[in-house]
């Protein structure tokens, strides 16, 4: 049985603490799941950090692999542990529910999904979870954008996309972070829908997952204009500020555990 907002949202600000403060040991099966709680607290104890995607009917998937490098990234610069594939979902699974983040990729139309996928959408969001949505045509075609916007007023009834303030925890949650780059830098801001003190949906317009997929060579697959790998860099230390921004909570708003992560972090 699916816990209470309130017990979800504990559950994730307890794997923040973990993370920020000790080595992870064992495995969770996911935040939403019914083992979050007391377990966190044990000196052993440990959880692995899903980056799900859904997949819908459509261009679900422009950019492969990206969520599988954002889980590289995080497992070298924090002290999280990502799976190593991160799973594939639909609306409809209750596997959706295994963790507080939900990535949506997208390049032109967003699909309708159906009553059920909307409902199931809506409760996510409503139990504690975060949607990432993430624009492919990186700021060329708006109609990604839009059929987003549509959906979540469906889905949060008198909620709307704004601008995201400069100063939100958002890009100090993990690195100092001025601007959202991804493959382009078309947009110097993000949207999202802020209600009940949190961020409840996030749509990045600059193809973040364009900068961070990788081909089967094990090269970049797209370029980063005009910035090259820095403008690439900066777009996987906004990727990990996001993941760390789902996952944490209100606990991501603490100054003092932002900079116990920042003296914690491997890479630097």
């Amino acid at each position: 049985m699916l816990r209470t907002r309130r017990s979800l949202l504990a559950g994730a600000a307890g794997l923040c603490a973990a993370a920020a403060t000790r080595p992870l040991r064992a495995q969770e099966p996911g935040l939403f799941g019914p083992l979050i709680g007391d377990e966190f607290r044990e000196p052993t104890a440990v959880l692995t950090v899903d980056l799900p995607q859904l997949q819908y009917p459509g261009k679900w998937n422009p950019r492969p692999g990206a969520m599988r490098e954002l889980a590289v990234e995080l497992r070298l610069r924090t002290r999280l542990e990502p799976v190593r594939e991160p799973s594939v979902v639909t609306a409809e699974s209750r596997k959706l529910f295994d963790t507080p983040f939900l990535y949506v990729a997208g390049e032109g139309q967003l699909p309708a999904l159906g009553g059920a996928a909307e409902t199931a959408l809506g409760r996510f969001l409503d139990l504690g979870g975060m949607i990432l949505f993430d624009a492919a045509d990186g700021g060329t075609d708006l109609g990604f954008e839009r059929d987003v916007a549509a959906l979540l007023g469906r889905i949060l009834p008198g909620a709307a996309l704004t601008r995201v303030a400069a100063d939100h925890v958002l890009y100090r949650s993990f690195y100092l972070v001025d601007t959202p780059l991804g493959r382009t830098n078309t947009f110097d801001h993000v949207l999202g829908i802020h209600e009940e003190g949190r961020l409840k949906a996030l749509l990045v317009r600059n193809d973040l997952g364009g900068a961070l997929a990788r081909g089967e060579s094990g090269l970049f697959t797209w370029p980063c204009t005009p910035g090259g790998a820095d403008q690439r860099e900066w777009a996987f230390r906004f990727a990990v500020n996001i993941l760390l921004y789902a996952t944490c909570t209100d606990y991501k708003a603490d100054r003092a555990h932002v900079e116990t992560l920042l003296r914690n972090r491997r890479w630097r």
